[in-house]
Order: structure tokens, then C-alpha cells, then sequence
């Protein structure tokens, strides 16, 4: 809060009415005899573009439908700013929704499309379209003002669903898949819009996805969701390089799990032997002999030579059988299996891959230095991890 706003009680309450802060307690969301969402504790700054991410199924939809008000918690508080609006219908919320199908009115032209919304609201005719028009300059489409949804390309018609939910003025923007239905050049044009428009805003961005880049690209806050529940809520960096959990390291794309017992503990750089008789050497940690510990290693930190097997009580080595290699531009994604357990994924670089590149069938070591290892606080029981849909590549 600005010190205006501190001296000045009226300023200060005004400046907490208008906030786009969110915050969810306790909240759960119950169909039949099965929970969307369960024990749900969130705040999202003002002003900040979070990013609720996870697989189908998730809860993420249902988040952003109880923020909306198109759906009601079945227990558990939402606070929009300094209002507890459960129960408070989506037009008091300070809120707006752009819909995955934008939802155009076919017989209405793209700026009474825009207009809409005002005119619901009992704008004058003039204002609303000199609203609107403002609007679609924001957007880059005012010279397309006359035309009909159907004349549009898919990239045009979701700027206009994003002008027709700003033109409100909301505290507030809910996008629910947005970029789904583009192609990936669209994609990323349209990223680097919705990035650009939420700076030049200000307000509170809630993007839902399942797209692992399309969030990192875009969020300041990177909420990772599995069955109905949080597993982290963190930075993208944060949430990339320093994953909590087993399930974030593989749902992020960009990690390897492994397991094993504490052989090492103490002062010294502490030690694991996996079942398969891997040992994993990290930092010193606070662990006892004998502890079950889950680590990752970032797939762009791992190196690999033609080797056919690790030497003998090797440090930070694992060997294998390439199993796959996808060539993706700056590097080649390497897939290896290691005999027991999910494959082991290194990301090459394409300078160092294509001087001795390998193939499927080649036996090979991958390695990491200690350093690289990363400990998660939770152990891998799993349970999870080998199914992932693995957007990121």
C-alpha cells in the first residue's frame, strides 16, 4: 500500500476495495461422493499472473469457476481483495472470464461484440462503443470493428474475446485454456500478448493450463496442482529448478527422480544407494543412516559417453540403452533406459551430440556432478511420475 493510502484511512479502504488479491481458505469443492478440490490455501498478490497448471482432471477448472462465481464451494472462504464474495453473484466480483471457445456472438459485429457487456449494463450507445473502440485499439483490431466473428482467424477472434472481458475493467481476469485452440506460432504470439497487455494493466491474471512452457512463459506464480489438491505454489524459476516433490520434478518436464537410503550422512557430502546399487553423492543434509531420500537432476545438467557400464562403486553415474532421441533444435533429448524403474532423460546440447551423435540400441553412462543434485522434500513412493504427458520435451 502507497503511503497515501497509510495517512489516509478512506484512501487505504478504497485501495484494499480495489485490490485484485485473491485468496482461497480452506476451500473444497464436492460433486457426489468425490472432491474437485480438497483443503485449497492460496493467495495471489495483486497485480500478479499465476498460473494454475496440472493434468485433466486436476481441479484447476474448478478454481477458477469458484473465483468466477459460476461455481460455489462447498466449504471454504474466497476473498477478492478485502470481500468475501462466496455467495456473491459474478457481476460484484470484480471479475472477468475469457472462455477456451471466446464464446463470439456470430450475428453481432466484432466492436458490438466488444460492447456487449456494457451494454448490459445500461451504458449509453455512444459510450459503449467509444469504449469499445478504445478497447480494439489495445487489441490491434480496430480496423477489423465492422467484421464478423466468421472473418476473423483464430487469433484474431481471441482478441477479441480478451477485449470483450477487459472493456469491464476488471480487478480481476480469469482465462480458462486460452491458447489451446491456436497453433503453436499463434501460441506464442499470443503469449508474449497476454504477458505484454497484463504488465501494461496491472491487474490480477488467473491463466489455467496444462501446458508446463506455456507457464513458465508467462507466470510469476506458478501453481502445480495433482488431485484436487496443491502440491506447490511457487515462482516459475522456483518451481522448475527447485521442484518440492517428485511429482512436480517429473510433471515439469525437466527433471529426473531417483531414490535410495542415506549410506553417508554427517559433515560430508551426504550419500544414497538406490535398489539398483546407484550411488548418488549431493551437499551435506540433514539426514540420518538408513533414511529413505527422493533427488532430482535437471535433464540439461547430465552428461553421457559411449559407455557400456558405470565402473565400479562410480559416483553419480547410471548406465543404460538409448531407447529414443528427439531432435529439438538446441538440443536432443536423449532417452535411456536403465533397467529398472522410468527411463532416464538427458537434454544434450546439439554442438556436443552431433560431433559422436549415438542411436537407439547404443549402450551409454550418463553422469552429473554433486552439486547438481537437487533433494525433494518429499520421498517418491512411486505411485506417480511414469505417465506424465511430458509437454516440455
Amino acid at each position: 500500500m502507497n503511503k497515501a493510502a497509510m495517512n489516509n484511512p478512506a484512501s487505504a479502504a478504497s485501495a484494499a476495495q480495489e485490490s485484485g488479491e485473491i485468496r482461497l481458505v480452506n476451500v473444497a469443492k464436492q460433486f457426489g461422493n468425490s472432491y474437485a478440490v480438497r483443503d485449497i490455501n492460496l493467495t495471489i498478490p495483486h497485480g500478479s499472473y499465476c498460473c494454475l497448471l496440472g493434468p485433466s482432471g486436476c481441479g484447476k477448472t474448478t478454481i477458477l469457476r469458484m473465483i468466477a462465481g459460476h461455481e460455489t464451494p462447498t466449504s471454504g472462504e474466497v476473498w477478492i481483495g478485502d470481500q468475501m464474495v462466496v455467495g456473491k453473484p459474478p457481476v460484484e466480483r470484480g471479475t472477468a472470464m475469457m472462455f477456451q471457445s471466446y464464446a463470439l456472438f456470430p450475428h453481432l459485429s466484432i466492436l458490438d461484440n466488444v460492447a456487449f457487456y456494457l451494454k448490459m449494463r445500461n451504458v449509453g450507445k455512444e459510450e459503449r462503443r467509444s469504449q469499445a473502440e478504445e478497447m480494439l485499439r489495445r487489441v490491434q483490431l480496430h480496423h477489423l470493428k465492422d467484421r464478423m466473428p466468421a472473418q476473423l482467424s483464430g487469433g484474431q477472434q481471441q482478441r477479441v474475446a480478451l477485449a470483450r472481458s477487459l472493456i469491464t475493467n476488471p480487478k480481476v481476469l480469469l482465462l480458462d485454456e486460452p491458447l489451446s485452440a491456436l497453433d503453436e506460432f499463434l501460441r506464442l504470439r499470443m503469449r508474449g500478448e497476454l504477458k505484454s497487455l497484463q504488465d501494461e494493466l496491472g491487474i490480477t491474471f488467473v491463466h489455467v493450463t496444462h501446458t508446463q512452457p506455456e507457464a513458465i512463459a508467462l507466470a510469476d506464480m506458478v501453481v502445480v496442482m495433482d488431485t484436487g489438491r496443491i502440491d506447490q505454489a511457487d515462482t516459475a524459476n522456483m518451481i522448475f529448478d527447485r521442484p518440492k516433490t517428485p511429482y512436480v520434478a517429473r510433471f515439469m518436464g525437466g527433471q529426473n527422480v531417483l531414490t535410495g537410503k542415506v549410506v553417508r550422512a554427517g559433515n560430508e557430502p551426504m550419500r544414497l544407494k538406490s535398489a539398483s546399487g546407484v550411488i548418488i553423492e549431493t551437499v551435506p543434509a540433514s539426514f540420518n543412516m538408513g533414511d529413505n531420500v527422493s533427488v532430482s537432476i535437471r535433464r540439461d545438467r547430465i552428461g553421457f559417453a559411449r559407455k557400456s557400464q558405470a565402473s565400479t562403486e562410480a559416483i553419480n553415474e547410471l548406465s543404460g540403452t538409448i531407447i529414443a532421441t528427439e531432435y529439438q533444435g538446441s538440443y536432443v533429448k536423449v532417452t535411456v533406459d536403465v533397467g529398472d524403474g522410468e527411463p532416464f532423460v538427458a537434454n544434450v546440447s546439439d554442438d556436443i551430440y552431433f560431433r559422436d551423435p549415438a542411436d537407439v540400441g547404443d549402450a551409454v553412462t550418463m553422469s552429473w556432478k554433486p552439486e547438481n543434485v537437487h533433494i525433494l522434500n518429499k520421498v517418491d513412493t512411486g505411485e506417480a511420475g511414469a505417465s506424465f504427458l511430458d509437454d516440455s520435451h
